[in-house]
């Protein structure tokens, strides 16, 4: 079932060109990361952001089956999309679709630092997703991002520190590569900033 939906993403061109294999073995390396630095932990709450056609979070959602899962889309055929995907999967009861801007749901107090994990995978650039994530996470959690191949210290600037992330570990997990983030303070009040500014005017 998950692959057929996967293919059909693709086929409606909510996800890249790669082999559907290839886009597996990327979530098994989002999959891998969380375990990691969950430790024990056997449930919590993740939030997807840009989850277009669904990788990595529908084979996340399969593999954690005690946590749950909060996707955002801003378009409303892809929100659409996963909405039928998360029905059609029957784990509805732990993942809600939510089609708006990041931005304005990282202001809401229904989401505000709730999160113990924020995955990206081609969200934006470093400072748009560390913008558009810190205030979605709980505090000393954190932010998993899956990184463009031999790209390191995309993370290293000053400017970082007013999100509160701190760069904890790189990774190369598989084919994949994946930079992980902690919020180790307290992200300025001012941000994220109204949606499309991140993106407009990054903070690097």
């Amino acid at each position: 079932m998950l692959i057929e939906i996967l293919d059909k993403a693709q086929k409606l061109n909510f996800l890249g060109n790669a082999p559907i294999t290839d886009h597996v073995k990327n979530a098994n390396g989002f999959l891998e990361a969380i375990r990691t630095f969950s430790k024990d932990n056997q449930y919590g709450n993740i939030i997807d952001i840009g989850s277009g056609g669904g990788v990595p979070a529908l084979i996340l959602i399969e593999k954690l089956e005690n946590w749950s899962f909060v996707l955002l889309e801003r378009k409303q055929k892809r929100a659409e999309f996963l909405t039928q995907a998360i029905r059609a999967l029957d784990v509805s009861e732990r993942v809600e679709v939510v089609c708006d801007e990041v931005e304005n749901v990282a202001r809401s107090m229904d989401y505000m630092y709730t999160a113990d994990f924020v995955t990206a995978r081609a969200f934006g650039p470093p400072a748009v997703t560390a913008e558009c994530a810190c205030r979605l996470l709980k505090r000393n959690k954190f932010l998993v991002v899956s990184e463009p191949p031999n790209s390191e210290n995309r993370w290293v600037d000053g400017n970082l520190a007013s999100t509160g992330l701190s760069a904890v570990k790189y990774l190369k997990l598989g084919i994949s590569s994946f930079q992980v983030l902690q919020l180790t303070n307290q992200p300025s009040d001012k941000l994220p900033r109204r949606p499309g500014i991140p993106r407009k005017r990054p903070l690097w």
